[in-house]
């Protein structure tokens, strides 16, 4: 467990721990990797409690989305920009993938972070209290939905890439990374808390197809934007039922 959550660390966020871990812990750490968004998650979520002791609750959650982008590095979002520019982008397959390989930005990419940010400001006065614990639950519920999408994975790219290291994931540790959230969505929110994330659950099929047919299996982008979906449909789920 520790060695997987190191990598996490190391893979996921901006936090430096200074010992070599094998990269294949990535794949078989899965079943600690919500345990990892949860711990990191606690990060924002105490930045959003303290920052909401002293500012509006709008003014701490907008401070929050800056301070989770310093954390992590923006990594999944970058992948959400170039996963709407390569899909989006109406070519074939494999000009798709060149376009998710290119560092530069593209419309569809602005618009994607638009939406994104858009959906998070909108949504979030609708959101249930405890509002400190939805913060911290995001990371983790975003990992879960990455998780999701390990399900009998088949990569897009010949020549492998960052997202090749999940290829091979194991059902049961998939299944094994859902308990956390489920269980924590259940026990903060009750039913309420199963429906959204249920909502994450269908969103992940829809999303996975979706990808699926554009290029034929998963890269490292679209395998991270897939967090940024999951939060937000958290989040709508959350809303709409609070």
């Amino acid at each position: 467990m520790i060695k997987a959550l190191i990598i996490y660390t190391q893979f996921f966020s901006r936090i430096v721990i200074p010992k070599a871990v094998d990269m294949s812990y990535l794949r078989r750490g899965l079943p600690f990797l919500t345990l990892f968004g949860l711990l990191l998650g606690l990060i924002s979520g105490a930045f959003y409690y303290l920052a909401s002791l002293v500012l509006p609750g709008m003014v701490a959650w907008v401070l929050t989305l800056a301070f989770d982008v310093l954390l992590t590095g923006g990594f999944h979002l970058d992948a959400l920009a170039d996963t709407a520019d390569g899909l989006f982008s109406s070519r074939k397959k494999e000009r798709m993938l060149e376009i998710m390989k290119d560092s530069r930005i593209g419309s569809n990419g602005v618009l994607a972070l638009i939406l994104y940010y858009a959906l998070m400001l909108v949504l979030y006065p609708y959101l249930p209290e405890p509002r400190w614990f939805i913060v911290a639950s995001l990371t983790m519920v975003g990992k879960a939905g990455l998780s999701l999408q390990l399900y009998r994975m088949v990569y897009a790219r010949e020549g492998g890439g960052s997202g090749d290291f999940f290829r091979g994931s194991k059902t049961h540790h998939i299944l094994l990374a859902q308990l956390l959230p489920l269980a924590l969505s259940l026990l903060v929110f009750g039913w309420k808390g199963l429906l959204a994330y249920s909502l994450v659950l269908l969103g992940a099929i829809g999303y996975r197809r979706f990808v699926y047919d554009k290029i034929d299996g998963h890269t490292g982008d679209t395998l991270g934007a897939s967090v940024e979906i999951a939060q937000l449909l958290y989040l709508l789920g959350l809303a709409v039922l609070g």
